[in-house]
């Protein structure tokens, strides 16, 4: 968890610079997310910095992190996302990282953000689509 808010913290000073990143990777990685994305691009890359935020915030409380980030998924649903893009976001946010910070985003940064993404996203998918 260390290793994921050092690294948080490093990208975090300038949200709007890495929410465009972000997406502009999401959009190469899986061109089927863009439509998804309908609304003002600067709010909504400005929510996803504060979820992001909130998740590195609250990496050690399970009681508030699950249960909202459950909720979060069961929404997205209505807004048309399916299960398999989850991976193309873990992607993009580790691109995206890998890209802001450099060099300094070491194999076990790396490593660190994949296991935390694919803990998170397991338990979203699993809420959001029951049996999948």
């Amino acid at each position: 968890m260390l290793r994921v808010r050092r690294s948080w913290a490093q990208i975090a000073g300038d949200p709007d610079a890495a929410a465009r990143l972000f997406y502009a990777k999401l959009f190469r990685i899986d061109p089927s997310t863009k439509p998804l994305f309908v609304g003002d691009p600067v709010l909504q890359g400005r929510k996803l910095m504060q979820t992001l935020s909130f998740v590195v915030d609250h990496l050690d409380d399970e009681g508030r992190l699950m249960p909202a980030a459950r909720d979060l998924a069961v929404r997205h649903v209505g807004y048309g996302v399916v299960a398999e893009q989850y991976a193309s976001v873990g992607a993009a946010l580790i691109e995206t990282l890998a890209r802001l910070i450099g060099p300094d985003f070491s194999t076990e940064d790396r490593a660190a953000w994949a296991e935390t993404y694919r803990a998170l996203s397991d338990a979203m998918i699993a809420a959001a689509y029951p049996g999948h």
